[in-house]
């Protein structure tokens, strides 16, 4: 039954533009304070309370939404709005900094890594990479690795790929730090000039790391300027809008799992390549990365 909604999900999303995933800020509230996260640069809406946000959820999968993709704040501080998109939707995934640990849910899980633990660290506070680590080990099923590069990162890739190597882990995906139209990121920000270098030392790394990197080929095209970038890096382009719905804790609709003001002319989602290969160009690592990462 499973991989007949796994499949049903892939047509829909390749076939029809009809809305069957929602990105759902589950809490506003968060444990760590990241010095690459958007979410401390914007005002939040109060969030629902618990009825609520069952309710909220529940409207959604009536609609026809069957994946839902939980953010915050940190969604485990909230476990139990947690366990209940899990028993709502069919393809629950949950984004974490891991430092909650990872209940028996029914759910995918994406843990935010940034780096090895001196980089990591610096990025998210003392002591966040050994907790999220130890908790890795623990974990009841294998979680998804994610990780933004900055230029707080950008240097450490082979290293920290070495370290998830002998993690037990699903694999690991790369996003570039999405800027926001407001405010200094230059401490933080990737020129877009600069990213097809990263891009060749990352698919240089996938030959010895081939077994946790989740990069392609027709996936690095995707962020290329000389490649098909300027044909998504817009929210009236953006594939992602099309399928999915993003939304506040307080169940109002926002532009962007990044934010309503994030710079979509540089844009570093991770999910737009991985979907662009796998729907648009039938890429059979990136059809079986989604085939894997979806519940």
């Amino acid at each position: 039954m499973k991989i007949h909604k796994k499949a049903r999900l892939l047509f829909t999303w390749a076939f029809t533009n009809t809305k069957t995933t929602a990105a759902i800020d589950i809490t506003n509230s968060c444990n760590l304070k990241c010095s690459h996260c958007y979410w401390w640069k914007e005002e939040r809406p109060a969030e629902l309370d618990d009825e609520a946000m069952v309710a909220f959820m529940k409207g959604l999968r009536r609609q026809g939404m069957t994946a839902a993709i939980l953010y915050g704040g940190e969604p485990m501080l909230r476990p139990g709005m947690c366990e209940a998109a899990s028993r709502i939707f069919d393809h629950p995934l949950i984004f974490t900094n891991g430092t909650q640990g990872f209940a028996p849910f029914d759910a995918q899980w994406i843990l935010s890594l940034d780096g090895t633990r001196e980089v990591h660290d610096t990025i998210r506070g003392a002591g966040a990479y050994d907790c999220s680590v130890g908790n890795i080990k623990k974990a009841p099923r294998k979680p998804v690795i994610h990780t933004t590069i900055t230029r707080q990162n950008r240097h450490n890739l082979e290293a920290f790929l070495d370290a998830l190597s002998s993690l037990p882990i699903k694999g690991v995906g790369f996003s570039f730090y999405t800027p926001h139209t407001t405010g200094d990121d230059g401490h933080l920000s990737i020129p877009i000039e600069e990213r097809d270098r990263i891009l060749d030392e990352l698919l240089v790394l996938r030959k010895k790391y081939w077994r946790i990197l989740g990069l392609t080929d027709a996936m690095a095209n995707q962020f290329r300027i000389s490649g098909e970038y300027s044909e998504w890096n817009s929210i009236e382009r953006c594939p992602v809008s099309k399928v999915c719905n993003c939304y506040n804790a307080d169940g109002t609709l926002k532009q962007c799992t990044y934010g309503n003001r994030a710079d979509c002319s540089r844009c570093g989602c991770a999910s737009i390549p991985l979907y662009r290969a796998a729907i648009k160009h039938l890429d059979p690592l990136a059809l079986f990365m989604i085939y894997r990462m979806v519940n």
